[in-house]
């Protein structure tokens, strides 16, 4: 399958459009084996996503969430498990998904380990079945920064550093072998990274989110980051 563009005008219709995407893909995962599982990233533009799959008609008690990666910061305020929590509605009484956050731990290499330990208890075989993406400005997805690091490209979960700030990240290869991957890009911010994407040069290194996202993968994108094309 090619790459599949869609653009919406808005980051509210975005939002819309992405929630209906994901949706139908976990319907569809649920049909063929029984439940879905979805690594879910933070940013502005996921969460926003976020709340509008939470209204969604889904069997949510057979749903598993995890997620792509996490700031090593003492503070929760700015790890990205607790607004994917909120917007997902997870903490509500009565949500019946699964959702297994990074815990964090002394280390980043610590808290790296223990979360390829859960997920391997999540599913022995495999990985997730959707994963929801952010783009960062240098073109980066998840935590990964220096893809051509040996360890970032063969380990399940690896701990990382940006701007001197450690974090823990699902590797680019696991991530690069979940069926549906889901890129979500809103804002001008964002144009110079996702043109980069969609129409490399060609002598250009790819950044970690287009070999995250393959030829095969999604890009939700409105207005403003699709410089003005809808």
């Amino acid at each position: 399958m090619p790459l599949t563009r869609i653009i919406r005008r808005t980051p509210d219709e975005l939002a819309s459009a992405a929630a209906d995407l994901i949706a139908t893909q976990v319907h569809s995962a649920i049909e063929k084996t029984g439940e879905c599982v979805i690594a879910v990233g933070g940013g502005t533009t996921p969460v926003a996503t976020y709340r509008e799959l939470a209204a969604r008609d889904i069997d949510w008690a057979r749903v598993v969430f995890v997620q792509t990666d996490e700031r090593m910061n003492s503070e929760p305020t700015d790890r990205s498990a607790g607004a994917i929590e909120a917007a997902l509605g997870l903490s509500d009484p009565g949500h019946r998904a699964t959702w297994y956050p990074i815990r964090l731990s002394c280390t980043s290499h610590t808290t790296a380990a223990a979360y390829d330990e859960l997920l391997t208890r999540v599913r022995a075989v495999g990985g997730p079945d959707i994963a929801v993406l952010g783009l960062g400005t240098d073109g980066h997805t998840a935590s990964i920064f220096d893809h051509s690091r040996p360890e970032g490209t063969c380990q399940r979960v690896i701990a990382t550093t940006y701007h001197g700030e450690q974090r823990v990240s699902l590797g680019l290869a696991y991530l690069r072998a979940v069926p549906t991957r889901i890129l979500l890009a809103t804002g001008t911010s964002k144009s110079a990274a996702l043109a980069a994407i969609l129409n490399p040069a060609p002598d250009a290194a790819p950044a970690s989110a287009a070999v995250v996202l393959g030829q095969d993968g999604y890009v939700l994108a409105d207005a403003a980051a699709h410089l003005g094309q809808v």
